[in-house]
């Protein structure tokens, strides 16, 4: 791994720890193991097929914007998209989102700056639910706090960064590149030579729904139906506990947390993941401390379970090489 990388996932697990630590101190942890002692598992078993099943719609969501001649197989994206999860779930620099433009340059001979496109424009999709909060909000009776303000407010700024790149992408292909280019600027000219063919490939491709339109109407409804499962998921964990919450709350409130994660987080989202949870359904929503935290802890181990067993398993049907090279930081777009 590289010296930049190791310091950001080493700055970020101090992070991570501290939050946790926090969280620890100010939770009654007795109280949060009596109530995930009463947890009802069939609604549990139920809310996993709901979290996998998200991810699916999400994998045939990004099948859909590979680019030809590449044609993968449901099963072989699926498998792709969970191991690149799991890179993401473990290092979060963003290396499971290369890894999935690697599989299918390694598997299908396509260039890697080609295929990078297809999964950027995946990670754009996910943003879209920023645009669901924001229209639901005005018929909710939520009030918000100024941390939950904060964190619309940045959610929404990378929602409009990323779907600006997209538009200047497709009506101004020589301006996009030249501003992508000049972050490269300080490199030696070599270097530049390397790069800049490979920018001016990856802005191409970016308009991956020009005379495509049944493709972005396919891609829109999966990535609704994603967060539809993601919120049923959220809700029968509550159920689980025994609480009954109006589904269109605890969808709004997952959706958020959800979208949290494209704000750097620390490893395996430790803390964060449950501070956010008190934000916005106890702070925001009323649900009790105690509970907040108990229904996160469990869920923070149920999903750490589920997206580790299935990344352990992409990696053994597709080959654990691409997980030894991210570790140890070789470049992975060779």
């Amino acid at each position: 791994m590289t010296r930049k990388n190791r310091n950001s996932l080493v700055i970020g697990l101090i992070i991570g720890i501290l939050l946790l630590a926090a969280w620890l101190y100010y939770t009654p942890l007795e109280e949060i193991k009596a109530q995930i002692a009463q947890v009802n598992y069939n609604w549990v078993i139920i809310a996993s097929v709901a979290y996998l099943s998200a991810y699916f719609l999400r994998s045939l969501r990004w099948r859909l914007l590979i680019p030809a001649p590449a044609n993968p197989g449901i099963f072989k994206t699926w498998l792709y998209a969970m191991a690149g999860n799991l890179l993401n779930y473990l290092i979060p620099i963003r290396a499971g989102d290369f890894a999935r433009a690697w599989f299918i340059k390694k598997n299908y001979s396509l260039p890697y700056m080609k295929a990078l496109p297809s999964v950027f424009v995946d990670k754009v999709f996910d943003t879209i639910a920023i645009l669901f909060i924001i229209i639901v909000l005005p018929f909710t009776t939520i009030e918000l706090s100024t941390p939950m303000v904060i964190l619309l407010c940045l959610l929404l700024l990378i929602f409009i960064v990323a779907f600006a790149i997209l538009l200047i992408s497709v009506w101004k292909k020589e301006l996009a590149v030249k501003i992508i280019s000049s972050l490269f600027s300080w490199l030696p000219q070599k270097a530049k030579a390397k790069i800049n063919p490979g920018i001016e490939m990856f802005i191409s491709e970016l308009n991956l729904f020009e005379h495509h339109t049944f493709k972005l109407v396919s891609a829109l409804f999966l990535t609704a139906g994603g967060v539809l499962l993601d919120g049923t998921y959220f809700y029968l964990l509550f159920r689980a506990f025994g609480i009954f919450y109006p589904f269109a709350l605890v969808l709004f409130g997952y959706t958020l947390i959800n979208l949290s994660y494209a704000i750097p987080q620390p490893p395996a989202q430790l803390g964060s993941n449950e501070w956010m949870m008190i934000i916005i359904f106890s702070i925001g929503f009323g649900l009790t401390k105690t509970t907040a935290s108990a229904i996160m802890a469990f869920g923070h181990i149920l999903t750490a379970g589920l997206m580790s067993l299935w990344g352990i398993i992409a990696f053994a049907v597709l080959g654990p090489e691409l997980l030894f090279t991210a570790i140890k930081g070789d470049k992975i777009n060779d």
